[in-house]
C-alpha cells in the first residue's frame, strides 16, 4: 500500500486539508496518531463499519490501557469526523464509547481545586524554580483558561492600563478571527485579568519576554505544563487532579462569593448553562479543603493572605520553607 494511504485507501493528504488552527493543533494529530495505530495493529478500515469498530476500539484502549484523558478521545473522534465527513452520523459504535467513556470520566473531569490547594501549588512551582508554570497556574484559574487560551497568548495580545489609584488593569485578547484563531466557543474574545497580583506578575513577565524577542507570552508546551503540574502535587503529597480543573476551580470559587451565574458564564466562555452546573460544585471546594494535609491547606492560605510579598520572596530566589 503507497505510504500515504492508511488500511483502506484512506488518503493520509486529507488530514492536512483543514487551515483552521483550532483544528491543526487539536484533531488533526489526534488522527494522525489513530490512522498510524491503526496500521500498526493490522486493524481492517476498508469499510466504513470496520472504520468504526476500530475508531470505537481506539478509544477503549485510550481510556483502558492507556489512561488517555477524555479530551484524547473526543479530539480522536471529533476530528476524524471532521475530516472525513461523509462518516457523519455513521459511526454508531464509536459514538457509543465516547458517550460512555464521557459518562465515566463526567465526574472526576468537573471536580473544582479549591483556592488553597491552587495557591499551594503556585508556591510549589516557585519553589521549584518555575515561574513559567507557576504564572500559567495562576492565570489558569484566574481567567478560567483552557489550554489553548494560554499556550497561544502573544505578547500582542495583552492590554494594560492604569486605573483608580494607579491600579493596574489587564485584558487579555483570545482567539483572534485576524490570526485565523478561535477558543472553543468562537473568535475574538477576552477576558481581564481579576486579581491585581497576578496582573502585575504578567505584566512583569511580559516585559522579559519582550527582552528576549518572543512572540508568545509562554514557550512552554501544554503537555509538558501537565507533566509539571502534577510532578508539583507529588511533591505536595496531593492529588487535585489535571490542570483542566483550575479553570473548574475558578469558576466554582465566583459562585461560592456569590457572583451570579451569568457572570461567571460569560467570563468562562461557556455557552451552557449546563456546563456551569456540572462544573461549578460549591460543595466540592469544602469537601476538598478538609481532605488537604494541613500544612498543604496552611502554605495555601499563607500565600493567599499576601500573595504579592510570596511573589517578591519568590523573585529574589528565597524560597526556603519558613
Amino acid at each position: 500500500m503507497p505510504p500515504g494511504r492508511a488500511e483502506g485507501g484512506i488518503n493520509l493528504l486529507h488530514v492536512h486539508a483543514v487551515q483552521d488552527e483550532t483544528l491543526v493543533q487539536a484533531y488533526l494529530p489526534a488522527v494522525r496518531a489513530f490512522l498510524s495505530e491503526a496500521r500498526r495493529r493490522g486493524w481492517r478500515m476498508d469499510s466504513v463499519e470496520a472504520r468504526d469498530r476500530a475508531l470505537a476500539d481506539m478509544l477503549a484502549i485510550f481510556c483502558y490501557e492507556w489512561g488517555a484523558g477524555i479530551q484524547r478521545g473526543r479530539n480522536t473522534f471529533s476530528g476524524f469526523v471532521h475530516v472525513f465527513p461523509e462518516h457523519t452520523g455513521r459511526l454508531p459504535e464509536a459514538a457509543r464509547a465516547m458517550q460512555a467513556w464521557e459518562r465515566l470520566g463526567t465526574s472526576g473531569e468537573g471536580e473544582p481545586i479549591c483556592e488553597e490547594a491552587w495557591a499551594a501549588i503556585i508556591v510549589a512551582f516557585m519553589r521549584a524554580g518555575d515561574e513559567e508554570c507557576g504564572l500559567i497556574t495562576a492565570l489558569t484559574f484566574d481567567c478560567l483558561f483552557r489550554g489553548q487560551d494560554w499556550s497561544r497568548l502573544q505578547l500582542s495580545d495583552v492590554s494594560i492600563m492604569f486605573g483608580v489609584d494607579d491600579q493596574i488593569i489587564v485584558a487579555l485578547r483570545l482567539g483572534p478571527r485576524v490570526r485565523g484563531e478561535s477558543t472553543k466557543t468562537g473568535s475574538d474574545q477576552g477576558v481581564i485579568i481579576e486579581r491585581g497580583w497576578i496582573a502585575s506578575w504578567l505584566v512583569a513577565f511580559r516585559v522579559r519576554r519582550v527582552a528576549r524577542d518572543a512572540a508568545l507570552i509562554f514557550s512552554v508546551p501544554t503537555a509538558e505544563f501537565r507533566a509539571r503540574f502534577h510532578e508539583q502535587q507529588r511533591r505536595l503529597g496531593i492529588d487535585v487532579g489535571p490542570p483542566h480543573r483550575l479553570r473548574h476551580g475558578g469558576a466554582a470559587c465566583m459562585l461560592a462569593r456569590g457572583d451570579a451565574p451569568t457572570t461567571v458564564k460569560l467570563r468562562g466562555r461557556w455557552r451552557s448553562d449546563k456546563s456551569l452546573r456540572r462544573y461549578g460544585k460549591t460543595h466540592v471546594l469544602v469537601s476538598q479543603r478538609a481532605s488537604l494535609p494541613a500544612a498543604v491547606l496552611d502554605l495555601g492560605r499563607r500565600f493567599l493572605a499576601a500573595p504579592d510579598q510570596e511573589l517578591e520572596r519568590a523573585r529574589k530566589n528565597s524560597l526556603d520553607p519558613r
